[in-house]
């Protein structure tokens, strides 16, 4: 199996284990805050072409990327390049 079929099988697994743990009760109460947050963003002024998100999520999932990328540090040192010479 390639990595990236294995990071979509741990994706998995966690969002079943987290939702053993919640119990049907909490899954419940999840999605009814989501859509409370959901309603909340559409009400908020977002500029066109802006996609929010969350900081913290996007990191953990470029992390995970880069840990199961065949050379995360290269991948690391060109994303840095590429950065850096778009803000000079």
């Amino acid at each position: 199996m390639d990595k990236k079929k294995q990071a979509i099988e741990e994706l998995k697994k966690q969002r079943q284990l987290a939702r053993e743990r919640l119990g049907p009760e909490g899954v419940k109460e999840l999605e009814k805050l989501a859509r409370g947050l959901n309603k909340q963003q559409a009400a908020t002024a977002i500029p066109p072409g802006s996609v929010p998100y969350d900081k913290k999520a996007a990191i953990a999932a470029f992390q995970m990327f880069l840990k199961n990328h065949g050379d995360p540090k290269e991948f690391e040192r060109r994303l840095r390049d590429m950065i850096n010479k778009k803000s000079h």
